[in-house]
Parts: C-alpha cells; sequence; structure tokens
C-alpha cells in the first residue's frame, strides 16, 4: 500500500494533480478540499499527499489527501455498500471530514443530499453505516490510551491493545491483561513477546 507520495507539484486541476517523484509523473485524484491547500503550492514545488491505491482488476486509481483524517473517511466511505472512490471523492469535495463526522454523528441526511451525485437514499446509507464505523473508530482510539501504573501511558501497550480489540477481545480485558503483563515484567519485551504472552494469559 502506497501511504504517502512526496514530489514536485507538475499539475493541478479540481480532482486531479500530477506529482513528479523523481521522474516518474504519478496522477493523483483529488478532493476540491485538498486542491484548494494546494493552491498555496507553487508549479515544481514539493508537495506531500496521503494517499490511497484502489486497486481493481483492469485498473490502478492513486486517490491524494492534504491529512490523515480526510483519507481515513474516504476509506470508511467506499467501505459502504454502493458507495465507490468516485462517488467518496464527491462527498469530500462536497463537505470537510470534519463537518462529514458532525453531520454523520447529529444524523443530518439534508447536509449530504446538497452534494451532486448524493440521492436521499444513498445520504441515508451513509449517515447509517458511517455513523458505526466512526463510534468503531472512536472505540479503537479509547483503546489505544491505556493507563498503566504510574500513569505512564506507553506506545507498545497501546498497539498490544489495539491488536488484542482487533481480534475481537473486550477492551477492559485487553487492557487489564496488558498493564499486568507489564507491571510483572522483569526485561524489556518485544511488542511480539507482549502480545503472545497477553493471547496466552487472556
Amino acid at each position: 500500500m502506497i501511504e504517502t507520495v512526496t514530489g514536485k507539484l507538475v499539475k493541478k486541476l479540481p480532482t486531479f494533480c500530477v506529482l513528479d517523484c523523481q521522474g516518474i509523473g504519478l496522477g493523483i485524484h483529488i478532493t476540491l478540499n485538498t486542491f484548494h491547500k494546494l493552491e498555496h503550492n507553487h508549479s515544481s514545488e514539493v508537495v506531500s499527499l496521503h494517499t490511497y491505491l484502489h486497486v481493481r482488476e483492469d485498473d490502478l486509481q492513486l486517490y491524494g489527501f492534504s491529512d490523515p483524517e480526510e483519507k481515513e473517511m474516504f476509506r470508511l466511505l467506499i467501505g459502504i455498500s454502493g458507495v465507490g472512490p468516485r462517488l467518496a471523492l464527491a462527498v469530500l469535495s462536497g463537505i470537510s471530514a470534519a463537518e462529514l463526522q458532525q453531520a454523520v454523528s447529529s444524523e443530518r441526511v439534508d447536509a449530504l443530499t446538497r452534494i451532486p451525485g448524493v440521492g436521499r437514499k444513498t445520504a441515508q446509507r451513509i449517515v447509517l453505516e458511517l455513523k458505526e464505523k466512526i463510534q468503531q473508530k472512536r472505540h479503537l482510539k479509547q483503546a489505544a490510551t491505556p493507563v498503566e501504573p504510574g500513569g505512564v501511558s506507553e506506545p507498545k501497550a497501546n498497539e498490544a491493545i489495539l491488536a488484542l480489540v482487533s481480534l475481537g477481545y473486550k477492551q477492559a480485558d485487553a487492557q487489564k491483561v496488558v498493564n499486568k503483563i507489564l507491571s510483572a515484567a522483569k526485561d524489556e519485551l518485544s511488542l511480539e513477546e507482549l502480545i503472545k504472552q497477553a493471547l496466552q494469559a487472556i
């Protein structure tokens, strides 16, 4: 997966740009919000975009975003039945990632139907499914901030808890086990060892 692309800005259009990456021109589909941010960049200036590579049987399409939150919302949108990359791009061109989350949280379907190409049924489906996905994402973020003895939050513990939660274990159980193992450990544990011990103890 191509997570980010950095290169010289060769071409910029409202929904498309080209970056020269060491002599290779990469065509990247972008949102209007990202385009507006690129407007401040001059030609040949080095820019960096968060990217998502969409793979189909006969085509590879690269999508770029000015910030990781917009990219994450794009990923959530294309995971909804009936919402492809083009429609997801249109949604994020008509509304910012933050505004989309607010509209979904407050179930404001009309905020989405004002976007060209988004009908009422599609808007309702986006609100219904995206609300659940956003809630799941918030739960994962909460799981990633364990409070260890002494009040110290350790990145390794965060990653181990996220791994356990993604495997289906409850957040509270995962946090309790990971903190217990770290408190009892005499030597420094690698992430792999921590997860392995947690799986055996949970």
